[in-house]
């Protein structure tokens, strides 16, 4: 089965099983441990600098990023009821006060609880599953959320990096389409798009020698060491990280930049 359409990503991603399963079954190895606690950390980091007092989310899926913020009282916009009923529990079990909206991303004019400018609007896993003319509809809504000034925040693929990782395990292992970039592509993108990027902090910078360390000890019994050793290896930096979270400061658009970005294909 291969995920490649708007439609089909969205139905995948509201299957009340992979609701279910969703961060047990892909954030459990020591690799994906540390991939998420810095995305957790820098996005605390963000905000933190930022000063951001107003949020949105797009797609918090079970609440996996959004759980661990250190801010409460924002709101995020997920499609998927399954995907909902697990974010409010597990705020819950934080005592964390967040509100989650049941609608459509690609339609946020329709709802009048999203009608209020914000500070930062971020997403993980999300974006990177659309080709380019949903990803720009993506943008245009951020755009239009966010006050100005206002950042957009969510991850990029290395292409460098995941292609290859990807060409060796098959698309039975990766059936869901995922958008992978290098630098200067992704710069080009947003750019075309209203948003200067003004920040790509790496995340799995040593890839490859953090791979070979995390199964493998977790399989020896040895995970509290993989981890210790895959976090050790964030603190110095490589040209080509498994991916970027990426901070882009809203800019003005016109109508020229527009106008390319309308002209542009996958």
């Amino acid at each position: 089965m291969r995920v490649t359409e708007r439609s089909e990503v969205e139905k995948y991603y509201q299957n009340a099983d992979v609701a279910e399963q969703y961060i047990t079954k892909r954030f459990t190895d020591p690799l994906n441990v540390i991939e998420h606690q810095r995305q957790v950390d820098l996005l605390n980091k963000i905000i933190q600098d930022k000063k951001c007092t107003a949020f949105l989310e797009f797609a918090p899926g079970p609440a996996r990023v959004t759980a661990e913020l250190n801010v409460e009282n924002g709101t995020s916009i997920e499609s998927s009821p399954s995907m909902i009923k697990i974010a409010q529990q597990r705020m819950k079990e934080k005592r964390k006060k967040w509100n989650f909206v049941l609608g459509d991303v690609f339609k946020l004019h329709n709802d009048k609880q999203l009608h209020k400018k914000y500070d930062l609007v971020f997403c993980f896993r999300f974006l990177l599953h659309f080709k380019y003319a949903e990803r720009k509809a993506i943008y245009r809504q951020a755009h239009t959320a966010l006050k100005e000034n206002g950042h957009l925040v969510f991850e990029v693929m290395n292409k460098n990096t995941v292609l290859p990782l990807r060409r060796i395990l098959g698309k039975r292992r990766y059936f869901v389409y995922d958008k992978l970039y290098n630098k200067k592509e992704f710069i080009r993108e947003m750019e075309e798009n209203g948003f200067q990027v003004v920040a790509l902090h790496p995340v799995l910078t040593h890839f490859w020698l953090q791979t070979v360390l995390s199964r493998p000890l977790k399989m020896l019994g040895m995970r509290t060491m993989a981890e210790k050793s895959i976090a050790l290896l964030e603190k110095f930096l490589s040209t080509q990280p498994y991916e970027w979270i990426a901070v882009c400061r809203k800019q003005q658009r016109t109508s020229e930049l527009q106008k390319t970005s309308e002209t542009r294909k996958e």
